[in-house]
């Protein structure tokens, strides 16, 4: 009943900033889904504005890779890790709102089961578009696909809803019938390497409509990355199909 609850005042106060806030805390005081205190504005979703905080302040502490887009302490002035993007692959650069923690964290986890973001999620891609390295020529938007059967059992795929958001801030269409998820994939575990990640993924993408990529330089789209096997894999396909440049947003 609460997440019900909480589509009911939605729907009713759609449009009305003060009235959201006031349905949010009087009609539906659910505690956030990080800290379980309670969620005070609906910019900010599933976390109050102390877990919201804690995530810029998080943020302001950390550097970003600037191949992969990791997240990595201040101190540590090596390249990053492993950084999936430091050997030839699919994708020149990518970008992410944030750590996969916290906050953000939830937002996601939120995302994978109601095709809506927050105030505060939509505003932290707003930043990473205006500041992606080559944003200027890009032409397309492709969000990584789900198998089709996974997406009727979920209603929606997550990938597409950032992807929608994102064309709308950078006037740029959104592209969702070329590039197809051919087969059903393991669902990757915590735990797994990468080198099991990309096995499960061998063959599971193909672009149908090759006329669509040819030339264009493209921004996929996904809600997180990992270990980067996955935008790896797909960006490949999209290259292997001609397209001149892959870059990806998470």
């Amino acid at each position: 009943m609460g997440e019900r609850a909480r589509e009911w005042v939605e729907r009713v106060c759609a449009g009305w900033g003060w009235a959201r806030d006031l349905g949010l805390g009087v009609l539906y005081p659910e505690g956030g889904r990080v800290c379980g205190g309670r969620v005070e504005e609906w910019a900010g979703g599933v976390a109050c504005r102390a877990c919201w905080q804690r995530m810029d302040e998080l943020k302001a502490r950390l550097r970003c890779c600037q191949r992969c887009g990791g997240w990595l302490a201040v101190e540590d002035a090596r390249a990053c890790p492993g950084c999936p993007l430091q050997v030839e692959g699919g994708l020149v650069v990518a970008r992410s709102a944030g750590p996969h923690e916290g906050a953000l964290r939830e937002s996601v986890l939120w995302l994978k089961r109601h095709p809506r973001m927050a105030w505060r999620v939509r505003e932290s891609l707003r930043t990473v578009w205006e500041d992606l390295p080559g944003r200027e020529g890009i032409d397309l938007l492709i969000p990584v696909p789900l198998h089709p059967s996974r997406e009727r059992e979920r209603g929606f795929n997550q990938a597409e809803v950032i992807a929608r958001w994102l064309g709308k801030v950078a006037g740029l269409p959104v592209e969702t019938t070329s590039l197809l998820r051919r087969r059903p994939t393991e669902r990757h575990r915590l735990g797994m390497g990468r080198r099991e990640r990309s096995r499960s993924l061998q063959g599971a993408f193909v672009v149908r409509a090759p006329r669509l990529v040819e030339g264009r330089s493209l921004l996929l789209v996904d809600d997180v990355m990992t270990t980067g096997t996955t935008a790896l894999a797909v960006g490949e396909t999209l290259l292997d199909a001609g397209a001149s440049a892959v870059r990806l947003v998470t």
